[in-house]
């Protein structure tokens, strides 16, 4: 059973700052830079030189920051529409181990090809040091099939609690994809607090 406490539109938590509802809109700037960032990336045949499910492409821009992209489905990321977007901002602890966290990610290397309606995963380096994750997905039914494989499971239960003291997940849509990057629409935001014991959790929904 759910136990996330609901929240107000505009309801704040006393201690836990990384709910405040303002947050949600500057997330969902972030959100949408890393969604064109999929366009402008794509397009350029220097830094696409690669193999889709195989690579990464890694790089840093003008101004110091540092991304990651999975294009996993290509052909399927710029054609379809009616797409499931989430947006992960984590804040990490201080002296975080991030060993841990990095296998885990060469283990989700691997895991990509088998989930067919996952169709990318950028990673973007915030200004204040944290991370922040963008996935795309084809419908709502491919993002449960993702939440509850036993390799992201094993993370969230496993990893993200010693190397997180917060997390937002933003969850949205993308009715015409990436034909219209800045059009994403959020839905609703999830907040963990693994500093508490169980860990507190909460959700707000959005109004269009």
């Amino acid at each position: 059973m759910d136990q996330s406490r609901l929240l107000d539109a505009a309801e704040r938590v006393p201690g836990r700052p990384f709910t405040d509802p303002e947050h949600s809109q500057s997330d969902l700037v972030v959100m949408r830079f890393m969604a064109r960032q999929l366009i402008d990336t794509y397009d350029d045949p220097v830094l696409c030189d690669f193999i889709p499910n195989q690579k990464a492409i890694c790089m840093s821009d003008p101004k110091g920051r540092h991304f990651r992209i999975y294009y996993v489905r290509p052909e399927r990321l710029f054609t379809e529409k009616d797409l499931t977007v989430v947006g992960f901002f984590g804040k990490k602890r201080e002296n975080a181990d991030i060993k841990p966290l990095i296998k885990a990610d060469k283990a989700f290397e691997k895991a990509f090809v088998e989930h067919t309606g996952l169709l990318s995963l950028s990673t973007s380096r915030l200004p204040d040091g944290d991370f922040a994750n963008l996935v795309i997905f084809t419908d709502e039914a491919a993002k449960e099939r993702w939440n509850y494989s036993q390799l992201h499971y094993e993370t969230v239960q496993e990893i993200s609690p010693p190397y997180y003291e917060s997390v937002r997940l933003n969850n949205a849509v993308l009715p015409d994809g990436l034909d219209a990057p800045d059009d994403i629409e959020l839905l609703r935001v999830k907040y963990i607090d693994y500093d508490s014991r169980p860990p507190w959790r909460a959700v707000r929904m959005v109004s269009p």
